[in-house]
């Protein structure tokens, strides 16, 4: 039995008893894989609705949304910190990533550099840290209501094998392709669509690029039109200096969707796309 099966197991026999109540999630992805383990026996609620996490605004609603959840499922406090403070003593609170179900992968600089004791929190684009999460929720959920057991994990084994289908017919190409970002939130996609990052324009996406970092892009890039990720927001004239690119609006908060499935999907499909544009 694998350690993965071992925690679940664990989780099971041994968490606490929460009195009924809502199956609260803090943001949108996760929310997503929520709606697909709980499909046909109840109704997850969303915190942070269009709010990524990283900056929170908490509404009175909001916070009796806290108050009256059952149970509360959270990135934790990498991705979401200003909600620390208030699920840090909250026993009903569960944070993913401190779970120990998710393999992580740290922060890069815009040149590609690992950057020691840090995470990189877009997790859930990974499809096996997606299916991790759902059967997490299942385990969890199955232990509070376990007249729903069998629901609950059937819903889970499906998502994961819709997902895991669904991420070996991408079609990538043979050899990992080079791209850039705007800024480096797309490392979980990288080993199911074969991709090798080349480097980002900025490490904040509300900081503009600097001439050196274009300079840099410019000098090493593998192909005359390069594939751009960004997020819709990114003006032109930020991305423009870099010379011919596939520019490619992206949104790894996949908020426009709602099932994770499709979302994803889409994502791929937008991705390889652009990376299938590039000119040598």
């Amino acid at each position: 039995m694998s350690r993965f099966a071992v925690m679940l197991l664990s989780i099971l026999f041994s968490a606490p008893i929460w009195a009924q109540g809502t199956l609260l999630v803090s943001t949108h992805p996760i929310y997503l894989i929520a709606k697909h383990v709980t499909q046909g026996i109840e109704e997850p609620k969303l915190l942070l609705d269009k709010q990524t996490g990283h900056d929170v605004q908490l509404t009175p609603a909001n916070r009796k949304a806290i108050q009256d959840a059952e149970l509360i499922i959270w990135l934790g406090k990498a991705h979401e910190a200003p909600l620390e403070r208030v699920f840090n003593q909250n026993k009903k609170a569960i944070a993913l990533l401190d779970s120990g179900i998710i393999q992580t992968l740290p922060l890069r600089n815009t040149r590609g550099v690992a950057l020691h004791d840090t995470i990189d929190t877009h997790v859930w684009l990974d499809p096996n840290n997606a299916v991790r999460i759902g059967f997490f929720i299942a385990a969890l959920r199955s232990q509070q209501y376990p007249k729903n057991k069998q629901a609950y994990w059937a819903n889970a084994r499906q998502f994961a094998k819709e997902l895991t289908q669904m991420s070996q017919k991408v079609n990538a190409s043979a050899n990992a392709k080079p791209y850039w970002a705007y800024h480096d939130a797309y490392q979980y996609l990288e080993r199911p669509l074969n991709l090798k990052f080349a480097g980002a324009l900025t490490d904040d996406p509300h900081v503009a690029p600097t001439l050196s970092q274009v300079k840099y892009l410019n000098d090493n890039k593998n192909y005359k039109t390069m594939c751009l990720l960004a997020e819709a927001s990114v003006s032109a004239n930020q991305y423009q200096k870099l010379g011919s690119t596939v520019f490619q609006s992206v949104d790894e908060n996949l908020t426009q969707y709602q099932s994770f499935l499709t979302a994803w999907q889409d994502l791929s499909k937008k991705v390889i796309g652009c990376v299938n544009k590039m000119q040598k």
